[in-house]
């Protein structure tokens, strides 16, 4: 109890942080209520935090319209793998959106972050590289005190059925990730 005590102690004491806002302009493929649905489609839940750096991949031949958008990849610091494996210090994750307070990616500023991470793909067997967030900002959390990288709020409006807060030190209330990335690979988007 000292250890959690003491952490709640310098979290009251930190400063608190702005949640990024994300409006979802279109509807979704599928509507996350758990935490344990999250964790079907993810090879990892991780806290990460930004490096403020993006990376644009162009659509292929095929793919969206010749004038499509680029996708944007924000390159964050793995700073802890809660659960299942990353490969690297340093990932590419698909931007969840852009955060209404900012008007940059949500995860191009601010942070830390939790988030339940799949592999970007276009298709089973065909991917980006680098990472998506499972269910894009339903598998968001972002830190509300400066100094904590253990618990973290929903982002996600869209999804009241998720819950509000998440702890990752509460290792009885998280899902246990059990698909690798080629399994999701292989299962598709």
């Amino acid at each position: 109890m000292g250890l959690l005590a003491g952490m709640a102690g310098c979290a009251a004491a930190s400063e608190s942080l702005r949640i990024p806002d994300i409006q979802d302009r279109g509807f979704r493929a599928y509507e996350y209520s758990s935490l344990d649905e999250l964790a079907q489609r993810a090879s990892a839940i991780a806290v990460v935090e930004p490096t403020g750096r993006t990376h644009e991949v162009p659509l292929p031949e095929g793919y969206g319209l010749p004038d499509s958008a680029p996708i944007v990849f924000d390159i964050v610091r793995v700073v802890s793998v809660v659960s299942g494996e990353l490969s690297g210090d340093t990932i590419e994750v698909a931007t969840p959106g852009i955060d209404e307070n900012t008007g940059f990616s949500a995860l191009e500023t601010g942070g830390p972050y939790a988030v339940f991470l799949t592999p970007a793909m276009y298709g089973a067997q065909d991917p980006i590289g680098g990472y998506a967030i499972v269910g894009g900002p339903a598998g968001f959390f972002a830190a509300t005190q400066k100094n904590t990288r253990t618990r973290f709020q929903r982002v996600d409006t869209q999804s009241p059925d998720l819950p509000k807060i998440l702890d990752h030190t509460d290792r009885a209330a998280l899902p246990t990730i059990t698909k690798t990335e080629a399994e999701l690979l292989a299962e598709g988007p």
